[in-house]
């Protein structure tokens, strides 16, 4: 069986094409699939996790800064294990005026002097983060400040 140059052109020609055709479906299915709000795999997706980053930063400033800062954020003079404190008023403008970063590095790295801890070792990134916002909204009733 002999074919023509021209038949074998246009068989070549069939086959890319068909090479081209299925792979084309391959990725558009494929595509649809990762882009898709629909789980091919399980029956019932999973809820969303959600996190109530006022509640967890509630619950770390209660735990953690209440003792020293007060309930209202007020801070002044303290005695904690024998000494005697004056605290950071967190409500006051030039706390306000702080980056939230800025409030992060003291709560992260302390600060020695004023006799403030170091809470990189018990808190997580995530919770400094919450804690700030929950200074931000409730004690200093402003919205979270990313200067």
């Amino acid at each position: 069986m002999h074919r023509s140059p021209n038949g074998m052109n246009k068989l070549k020609l069939w086959i890319l094409f068909m090479t081209i055709s299925a792979g084309v479906i391959a990725c558009a299915e494929q595509s649809l699939v990762k882009n898709s709000n629909v789980n091919l795999y399980k029956k019932k997706p999973l809820p969303a996790a959600t996190i109530d980053e006022l509640g967890s930063g509630k619950k770390v400033y209660e735990t953690n800064c209440m003792i020293c800062h007060r309930a209202d954020g007020t801070g002044g003079k303290v005695s904690i294990e024998g000494k005697n404190l004056n605290v950071t008023n967190l409500t006051s403008d030039k706390v306000k005026g702080f980056s939230d970063e800025k409030i992060i590095g003291y709560v992260m790295n302390g600060i020695e002097d004023e006799g403030m801890p170091a809470f990189k070792a018990k808190l997580s990134e995530g919770e400094m983060r919450d804690v700030v916002k929950f200074i931000r909204t409730e004690l200093q009733h402003a919205e979270s400040n990313s200067k």
